[in-house]
């Protein structure tokens, strides 16, 4: 993974957000989605990628690799992740597949049932597992 910042009271366990920006910061690297290859993004990423934009991960690093994804993608241009954060908010504490993380399903993104992480019940944000380096997708 990249550089997820560990703070000195613990892990940086940021929301996931509703609408994003490919110019956006990518939360495991600290660099804009648009620069970062496929394997290094969020799994909610790469499926924008794919189902939205229509592109395989070979093309897309293609695109990172010659620094034209904003030839492709305007950097202003929002994407919704509604649908997402809501599957996630709504699966709660239930626990996903046997060989995934419990909390993130294997997508990264865990829900805080009881507002303790975010402050808002039912909020997705950046799983624990990310930041650790134990990610099971």
């Amino acid at each position: 993974m990249g550089a997820l910042a560990v703070l000195a009271d613990g892990p940086y366990m940021p929301e996931i957000p509703v609408w994003f920006r490919f110019s956006d910061e990518n939360p495991l690297t600290l660099e804009p989605y648009a620069e970062c290859g496929f394997g290094d993004l969020p799994p909610y990423i790469e499926d924008v990628i794919v189902d939205e934009l229509g592109l395989k991960p070979t093309e897309w690093n293609a695109l990172v690799d010659e620094r034209a994804v904003y030839e492709l993608v305007d950097p202003d241009r929002w994407f919704s992740l509604e649908r997402f954060c809501g599957q996630v908010a709504a699966r709660g504490r239930r626990s996903g597949p046997p060989a995934a993380c419990p909390d993130c399903w294997g997508t990264l993104a865990a829900c805080d049932a009881d507002g303790s992480i975010t402050g808002r019940v039912g909020t997705p944000h950046l799983c624990l597992c990310a930041s650790l380096g134990q990610v099971a997708r």
